[in-house]
């Protein structure tokens, strides 16, 4: 639920205007219910990855600085004392859970008259809220669903069951979109966005793969056996992942196998991505995905690119072992129905990023 423009790009005194813009809107939305009452406390909790967020504003070049972002937070913050602007950290699901536990603890509290959810864009909380929209729940009458942007498909569906409200004088109809800079390149059956930069990447990653088998030891009991205790150090995973100039995480092209995609795709290999792509699985024998399989590098590339069509939530990640998608890899993208964010399409590759997850060294990689 992105704020317009025009409150975020004014920092602290944009922050401090927003806040009070919504309270306003949300007691004149109240004054329709009828169990309004002019002594109505209105708390006003908005969680976010504040460091990813900020980025992105810079990204989409809305703020010249991610320091005018949390001066907007810290505005916000003063425009009332039950208004929060809270940073959750930059781990997964950080902000997400801790909007669905207010909003349980509140709408199971009779003390508590409404609440309104502000969750337009992210498909994430249609499992969360479907319960709720059935008309026998006796809660979705205390609920309303405020849309910003449009509403995600399967959001859509749940919010029928809900009232809906819209601030259009406060918040975005439309979700940040980072501006689009570089080249395209045809790559694994896609077009996406490249630089030479990267090109370049994946023809030295190719380069030193070939022809190379890539086989998971297991223990004498059964169990998948940690990458850093196997015999070979190759399965150790590499603590480097590749950056644009702003800190958004790229997914390096990958040479791929399309016959053997099909393959996975008809499910004739179920293959476990924590024992193949993250070096170990914590199920070992007990795990119900195939373990045992020897794959060839093309193979494993193959198995990384049908992974990265599921996305990762953060666009910022610097988990080195993550094998989710970073990158929208669709050639036209219809991006507010897309389960990518805004900010993992038209990504700016201009410039090409190593990062050293262990070390923070950070190498721009020159076109070999």
């Amino acid at each position: 639920m992105p704020f317009l423009d025009e409150f975020v790009s004014r920092g602290m005194e944009g922050g401090e205007d927003a806040g009070k813009h919504l309270r306003n809107a949300i007691l004149e939305y109240s004054k329709f219910n009828p169990a309004y009452r002019a002594d109505d406390r209105i708390f006003i909790w908005i969680y976010a990855n504040a460091r990813g967020l900020s980025r992105t504003y810079k990204a989409a070049k809305i703020i010249p600085d991610e320091t005018v972002f949390e001066h907007f937070m810290t505005g916000f913050n003063r425009s009332h004392q039950f208004s929060d602007f809270i940073d959750a950290g930059p781990h997964k699901e950080a902000a997400d859970s801790k909007i669905k536990a207010y909003f349980e603890f509140f709408y199971r509290n009779q003390h508590c008259q409404h609440v309104m959810l502000g969750a337009s864009a992210d498909n994430s909380y249609a499992g969360f809220l479907r319960p709720l929209s059935l008309p026998d729940s006796k809660v979705n009458d205390r609920i309303t669903m405020i849309e910003g942007p449009p509403f995600a498909a399967d959001l859509r569906k749940v919010a029928q069951g809900f009232r809906q409200a819209s601030f259009k004088t406060i918040f975005r109809s439309s979700k940040i979109e980072v501006v689009p800079n570089g080249t395209h390149v045809i790559t694994a059956g896609v077009k996406r966005p490249a630089s030479e930069a990267l090109i370049s990447l994946r023809e030295r990653q190719t380069s030193k793969a070939d022809a190379a088998v890539v086989t998971r030891p297991r223990s004498t009991d059964g169990n998948s056996t940690h990458p850093k205790a196997a015999s070979n150090p190759s399965l150790a995973p590499s603590p480097f992942i590749f950056q644009n100039q702003y800190g958004q995480r790229l997914d390096a092209p990958l040479s791929i196998d399309k016959d053997y995609l099909k393959q996975l795709y008809n499910g004739h290999a179920r293959l476990c991505n924590n024992f193949y792509l993250k070096g170990y699985c914590p199920y070992g024998s007990g795990c119900e995905w195939d373990h045992s399989q020897r794959l060839s590098q093309i193979q494993l590339d193959t198995f990384r690119q049908k992974a990265r069509t599921s996305n990762c939530r953060n666009p910022f990640c610097v988990d080195p072992t993550c094998c989710l998608g970073h990158m929208c890899q669709r050639e036209s993208c219809n991006i507010s129905q897309c389960k990518f964010l805004p900010e993992m399409h038209n990504i700016d590759v201009s410039k090409v990023y190593q990062y050293n997850t262990e070390t923070g060294e950070k190498k721009e990689l020159k076109p070999s």
